[in-house]
């Protein structure tokens, strides 16, 4: 009986891309990316990879903080003070850009990971282990998506943090905060390696489609700012945000965990399956590093359905207490 699991397991997983129906590629990766997601055929070596990832990202900080000084400037020539509603000009500018970074990331992480075959294989399969070796490195498809996106979202981070004297900085979120700036630094270090050695670059991919609930908690703070915690647009823009956050971030990650337990990408034995004498010295350390993202999302998966319950009891204790004052 286990051998006849297996088969099937096998046979549904061995080819996902031939059956018929999974599309054609829905973007042309090539001719849509700013810069080159062909040439990493460079010295196998962390220097090198650093050179040239970073060396991409560095363009997209210099836009995305370009971005920012813009719109501070229209906010300035619009006739807004140094504060806005109680928060800085410059902090209304830096969520302005940070939400235009997530409206153009997510929806084509999304569509890449919509057409990649070793992605579709693993949710079908809950991340079996034929699935899971497909995800550390599938050489039938080279991820292009994620060579074209990961270093948009590094210079984005890059920004991020050059612009930190532009964060809501509050003691409250202190901690919030720290976690923050312990993702971007990590995520500069360890992302790289993952597009320029191919290995394991689609969970990478699968993290920047997060960048969707991004954009709702972005909303949210645009609202609340605004004094409109208590518009039914706050309201909309919450449950958008936790049913994405819920759904995306953590009933999603179960696959992808599921699929590193079957086929650890930090495993010396799974990388010399997928190139003879293994991938890179320092390659467990970007690997072992896609864990990390997961535990941060309990973090704050927790604190975002006590968030949102909290804000929709609130609203019925409201309606309940007017309907009181009306008898």
């Amino acid at each position: 009986a286990s051998q006849t699991r297996l088969a099937r397991a096998a046979t549904h997983v061995a080819a996902p891309w031939t059956r018929p129906h999974i599309k054609a590629a829905m973007v042309d990766w090539v001719a849509l990316s700013p810069h080159s997601i062909t040439y990493y055929g460079g010295a196998p070596t962390a220097s090198a990879m650093y050179v040239l990832v970073w060396g991409q990202a560095i363009g997209y900080a210099i836009a995305f903080v370009s971005i920012w000084a813009l719109v501070v400037a229209l906010l300035a020539a619009a006739g807004f003070g140094r504060e806005i509603c109680g928060a800085r000009r410059g902090t209304w500018a830096l969520k302005v850009a940070m939400l235009m970074h997530h409206g153009l990331i997510a929806p084509l992480a999304i569509m890449g990971l919509m057409e990649d075959p070793a992605v579709q294989a693993m949710y079908r399969c809950f991340g079996c282990a034929e699935a899971a070796q497909l995800m550390n490195r599938d050489n039938t498809s080279p991820p292009l998506a994620a060579r074209m996106l990961t270093p948009i979202t590094l210079g984005y981070f890059m920004g991020d943090l050059l612009l930190l004297s532009q964060w809501n900085l509050t003691k409250s979120g202190a901690f919030e905060n720290m976690l923050m700036l312990f993702h971007h630094v990590a995520s500069l270090a360890a992302w790289p390696g993952a597009i320029y050695f191919d290995w394991v670059a689609r969970y990478v991919l699968l993290m920047l489609s997060y960048e969707f609930t991004g954009i709702w908690l972005t909303t949210l703070w645009l609202l609340s700012t605004a004094n409109l915690k208590k518009s039914v647009y706050y309201v909309l823009a919450g449950a958008l945000f936790t049913f994405s956050f819920v759904i995306m971030r953590m009933i999603g990650a179960i696959p992808q965990l599921i699929a590193m337990w079957n086929a650890p990408p930090w495993s010396a034995e799974q990388q010399n399956k997928a190139q003879a004498g293994g991938i890179h010295r320092l390659c467990w350390v970007f690997s072992i590093s896609l864990v990390f993202p997961h535990l941060l999302n309990l973090f704050w998966g927790v604190k975002v359905v006590k968030g949102f319950a909290a804000v929709i009891c609130k609203k019925k204790d409201s309606k309940t207490a007017d309907g009181k004052k009306a008898k």
